[in-house]
């Protein structure tokens, strides 16, 4: 019963909704006392528990004799009731689906603020990758690979389907890796890239920097997972050219694919 109870709960009856239904399925046309004390509910709030059912014509009511008898619809009507939510949804996806264009119109636009978004979480990182998939073009990247690596557990499997992604479009990047372990073959597989690897103790970085087309990307690992998406294309060519400076530096570092 405790199956059934969450299962009508997930199609979004309240617990009290979901044990007067249940109590009635089971007993048949019944007054609302033997209802209440089969559902465990207080007669005043099955009362109020059986009119909000019957609104959605899940119970229905008829007077025999001097009393009055509820029951319970069929469970058929929850497949009619999902099924009516469902055309519901449909039918404002469709026209959400129209409004869309506009939408990403205004949303893109350039404005006199860079755009600015917050997301913290492993579920925030998921969401900046999946943005980060949509762009095109190649990027550049600082990353604390030590720190990052400590996450493994956490978006370990997230971080190399990502990684697939990349890989499976040929993606080109460059990026300037803070790490202790200078084996190139430690180093992820992006696609087509070139690394080179700088020591933690002379550049105490804990932050990621990855800059691809108007967009800035910065994620902090070290006291808890933060994103941070910047759109801005003055900004954006201004890391470039500051990552450009620390590229050309670094040339007496360990490399791969440079």
């Amino acid at each position: 019963m405790d199956e059934l109870k969450k299962e009508l709960e997930h199609l979004g009856m309240t617990d009290k909704e979901s044990r007067v239904y249940l109590a009635a399925l089971e007993m048949g046309p019944s007054p609302v006392q033997d209802i209440s004390h089969k559902a465990k509910v207080n007669r005043a709030t099955t009362y109020v528990m059986i009119e909000s059912l019957s609104a959605r014509g899940l119970m229905s009511t008829f007077q025999k004799g001097k009393k009055r008898f509820y029951a319970a619809e069929s469970p058929d009507r929850l497949m009619t009731i999902v099924d009516r939510e469902q055309k519901v949804l449909a039918e404002k996806q469709a026209e959400l689906m129209k409004a869309m264009p506009m939408l990403e119109a205004l949303y893109n636009a350039e404005g006199a603020k860079p755009q600015v978004r917050y997301l913290e979480g492993g579920e925030g990182v998921k969401t900046v990758r999946a943005l980060f998939e949509k762009l095109s073009g190649d990027f550049i990247e600082i990353a604390p690979l030590d720190d990052v690596h400590e996450t493994g557990e956490l978006m370990g499997s997230e971080r190399e389907a990502h990684h697939a992604v990349l890989r499976s479009r040929g993606t080109k990047y460059r990026v300037l890796a803070i790490t202790k372990n200078t084996d190139p073959l430690c180093l992820p597989d992006m696609g087509e890239g070139a690394w080179k690897m700088l020591p933690p103790e002379k550049f105490p970085i804990h932050g990621s920097i990855v800059v691809r087309k108007d967009y800035v990307f910065l994620f902090s690992y070290k006291s808890g997972i933060l994103s941070v998406v910047l759109r801005s294309q003055e900004i954006a060519d201004a890391v470039r050219a500051l990552f450009e400076l620390a590229w050309d530096g670094a040339q007496g570092y360990p490399s791969k694919g440079c």
